[in-house]
């Protein structure tokens, strides 16, 4: 199986209607998306900077970002996405066989949500994501937690077909930025803006225990440095 083509395949036949879900849910608005995008703001810090948005899409969240003041650029493995996203008026560009079209240490700040994991191979991903961010660069990485229902586009592996939804768990997120010299300092979680596990109260109480806490979240944020 070509895991990056029948990804890419995937997405392409997305992009037509991909945004026009995003802006009928205000995905970037509130919820879960919003929650990991004010996080990596903060995280961050103000503009200016350059900002890699890795796993664009459409371009929604690029396009806030230079809104905000950030000198930003999307990146996706599907081109028709990146077409979409430049009709927008954001700067976009695709990645082949995960591989970045950008130089080394070029990018102050990176933003990868949810995008780490449609390949075979996310440490080649996260070797280049480090690969062209700066010393001292900043990445917000996002996944699912794992009961988000997604999660269940690669359910069918335990029958032995093929899925391209590589579930990689937060833990394991964790572990593979620090395996390529990314310093986790700071961790954050969003539960699902319809039906939450628990109430916040009980939700904020879990966050002396990263790992229990991560296990409701719909999506975890981790905020790393490139040391």
């Amino acid at each position: 199986m070509d895991w990056n083509l029948m990804s890419t395949e995937l997405w392409d036949d997305e992009a037509k209607n991909w945004g026009k879900r995003e802006n009928k849910a205000k995905a970037w608005e509130r919820g879960p998306r919003k929650a990991m995008i004010d996080f990596l703001f903060d995280y961050i810090g103000q503009p200016p900077g350059t900002v890699l948005d890795f796993g664009c899409g459409t371009g929604e969240s690029t396009k806030i970002m230079m809104e905000r003041g950030y000198d930003s650029i999307g990146t996706d493995q599907s081109t028709k996405m990146v077409k979409t996203a430049m009709q927008k008026g954001v700067q976009a560009k695709d990645m082949k066989n995960n591989t970045l079209p950008f130089s080394n240490e070029s990018f102050d700040s990176i933003f990868a949500c949810t995008s780490l994991e449609w390949t075979n191979r996310p440490s080649e991903l996260i070797s280049e994501v480090s690969r062209v961010l700066k010393q001292g660069g900043k990445i917000v990485a996002v996944t699912l937690g794992p009961s988000a229902r997604p999660r269940w586009s690669a359910y069918k592996r335990l029958y032995g077909e093929q899925v391209i939804h590589n579930m990689m768990m937060p833990w394991e997120l964790k572990a593979l930025l620090e395996d390529h010299g990314l310093e986790c300092t700071r961790m954050a979680g969003a539960q699902s803006g319809n039906k939450p596990l628990v109430d916040q109260e009980t939700y904020e109480l879990l966050s002396e225990n990263w790992i229990a806490q991560a296990s409701i979240s719909f999506l975890w944020g981790i905020g790393a440095v490139k040391k």
